[in-house]
């Protein structure tokens, strides 16, 4: 659910709205209610802005280990040199300052539920009267026979959290030889940004058609059929030769062998469902999700690979005072991206104030919007709307922009795109 300044100021006049701003956390009172937010991804981050929009007096801890925050929406165009990764880099400067937000850079490590206490790496331990964990997902690397952590982190990259791998990846793919192989392994849903993988492959294709004409990406899929396809394929096509024997990009879905079992990192090479050996310059591998560690850690999970929730408000099922918002939450039909996060946040923020005032939350409404891009002139959208209906999350309505030829339409979606990732980052970091 989206909450505008406009619809803050109605519910709470405008001295409500802007009264924290520019407020030190050491103004707010001991005996105040505190609210404590684990992970300083997009959903945690939105929750502290908005549950403080939305309540000048209650206390607000985040804990987060890093300084800074590399914004995933429009990180894959770090790959063809159209943005940095220092431009898809924010701090939380403004949530501590302009917000009142206590901005703990430590490592939440434990929960006591009896206590209502969350204890840091540090040993810190901070109560809580309520608790929102949002630690985005974490990675089955074992999925992949030899695939590992150290693997991911050496050679052969995922990429799939924003940061240092981006830019190794970039490196490998851009340094390999002329008419080299790209191999990017796409999971099975679900998984962090549905149609990242196709446009990452565009990307870099976009790339080396300038700088390695003769190179070839491979995308090997655990999936029978992915978002947009069409899109992409229309896009593949016109540039890249999709579909012929000299085509830029190929991609092999889950019902013609397409899923990757196993990796060499020795041979670099990779092995399909079907027993067929593919070696590679650069094999990109983006593991099966799960919930992140510290899910895991203190038993949100239940022995699922994702957090159960209430669907209604997003409470833990382990525990009412805690709320479990983003990635890792096991929450369908919603697919995981940082726009649900944040309306997710937004709506726990609400049922939070509705706590302390007495007062009926209202009904939750949940939009996910979702721009991609096929090229620098090839963007594409998607809307879903979510509500609560008989006791669970049900899909409303889905809006997607039509395959369209218009080259102006498409250049104009691309627009839409950049334009959507620069106003998001700033309505949750700013």
């Amino acid at each position: 659910m989206l909450l505008t300044r406009r619809d803050l100021i109605k519910l709470f006049g405008a001295s409500a709205a802007t009264a924290a701003l520019g407020v030190s956390p050491k103004a707010f009172s001991a005996s105040a209610p505190h609210l404590v937010i684990v992970g300083g991804g997009v959903g945690g981050t939105a929750t502290a802005k908005y549950m403080r929009m939305l309540d000048p007096s209650i206390r607000i801890t985040l804990i987060e280990p890093n300084r800074e925050y590399v914004f995933c929406p429009g990180s894959n165009e770090v790959l063809n040199d159209e943005v940095t990764l220092a431009e898809q880099t924010v701090t939380y400067d403004s949530i501590r300052n302009r917000y009142g937000v206590n901005v703990v850079l430590d490592k939440a490590t434990a929960i006591d539920y009896d206590k209502k206490t969350v204890r840091t790496a540090k040993g810190e331990r901070i109560a809580y009267d309520w608790l929102v964990v949002s630690p985005g997902p974490d990675f089955v690397f074992d999925a992949v026979e030899g695939y590992s952590r150290e693997l991911a982190e050496g050679d052969f990259p995922h990429a799939w959290k924003a940061g240092p791998q981006t830019l190794k990846l970039k490196k490998l793919y851009q340094g390999m030889r002329t008419g080299g192989v790209v191999v990017i392994s796409a999971p099975p849903m679900p998984y962090r940004c549905p149609p990242a993988p196709y446009e990452r492959a565009s990307f870099m294709a976009e790339w080396l058609k300038e700088h390695n004409p003769t190179a070839k990406i491979l995308i090997l899929d655990s999936k029978p059929d992915f978002i947009f396809q069409p899109h992409y394929e229309t896009y593949w096509k016109e540039k890249f030769g999709y579909g012929t024997d000299n085509a830029m990009i190929e991609w092999v879905g889950e019902h013609n062998g397409g899923k990757v079992v196993s990796l060499d990192p020795n041979t670099r090479s990779v092995k399909t469902a079907d027993g067929e050996t593919i070696k590679a310059d650069v094999i990109n591998i983006i593991p099966v999700h799960k919930a992140g560690k510290f899910a895991f850690d203190t038993g949100l999970t239940m022995g699922k690979q994702w957090v159960p929730i209430n669907p209604f408000d997003f409470r833990s099922k382990v525990d009412k005072n805690v709320f479990v918002i983003g990635d890792t939450t096991e929450a369908d039909p919603m697919v995981k991206t940082g726009y649900l996060a944040s309306n997710q946040a937004k709506w726990v923020a609400q049922v939070i104030l509705a706590e302390m005032t007495g007062k009926d939350p209202g009904y939750p409404l949940w939009t996910n919007n979702c721009v991609a891009m096929a090229g620098e002139d090839f963007g594409m959208t998607i809307t879903d709307t979510f509500r609560y209906h008989d006791g669970k999350i049900e899909l409303q309505e889905t809006i997607q922009s039509p395959v369209n030829l218009n080259p102006h339409l498409n250049a104009e979606r691309v627009a839409i795109a950049r334009n959507w990732q620069r106003t998001f980052r700033r309505d949750i970091f700013e």
